[in-house]
């Protein structure tokens, strides 16, 4: 039997359509700058992970945190996390990088030091590169050593990095 896995979509101003994709543990997807509910619905089928169906029902409790979030009235997301997709030193990653501060900035390199593993920086990127929901993770608080952008959603969408970061300073001390 296939996993139930609820879609929901928050429009917004600056981000486009958000979706996210939650199953029974947690939240598993979240897209930025989608066209609308047909684009996400394909783009978790070629997931093939699961049976898909829109529910804002199922999905509220992650869409209004989000909205939240994207507002600047919530700074620390507090949502369950569908951690079966990821590698044990990916999620070892990844709830170090839940840790970063609002608002705050750690390199690949600090991100590696601090799971004990201080030569594995770019494999920390490559798990970063492989995260499934950012904003929630927030990937885009981890920042090459000298203070550099880099690549975002495993692309170079360092615009939108540098916009998520700048809307967190800017909201840190509201």
């Amino acid at each position: 039997m296939a996993v139930p896995i609820y879609l929901g979509l928050i429009e917004t101003d600056w981000l486009g359509v958000v979706g996210v994709a939650v199953s029974p543990q947690g939240l598993r997807r979240l897209r930025m700058g989608l066209g609308g509910g047909e684009d996400f619905l394909r783009l978790n089928q070629t997931y093939g992970d699961g049976e898909f169906s829109f529910s804002e029902d199922r999905t509220a409790l992650y869409t209004d945190q989000i909205r939240r979030y994207l507002s600047g009235a919530l700074q620390s997301f507090s949502l369950p996390i569908d951690w079966t997709v990821y590698t044990p030193f990916q999620k070892s990653v990844l709830e170090e990088t839940l840790g970063i501060p609002y608002g705050q900035t750690r390199s690949y390199g600090e991100v590696a030091a601090a799971i004990g593993k201080p030569r594995a920086s770019r494999a920390v990127g490559q798990a970063e590169k492989r995260n499934q929901i950012p904003l929630v993770i927030p990937c885009h608080r981890v920042i090459g050593a000298d203070g550099s952008l880099t690549g975002y959603g495993g692309t170079d969408n360092t615009d939108l990095k540098a916009r998520l970061i700048s809307f967190e300073k800017k909201t840190a001390g509201s």
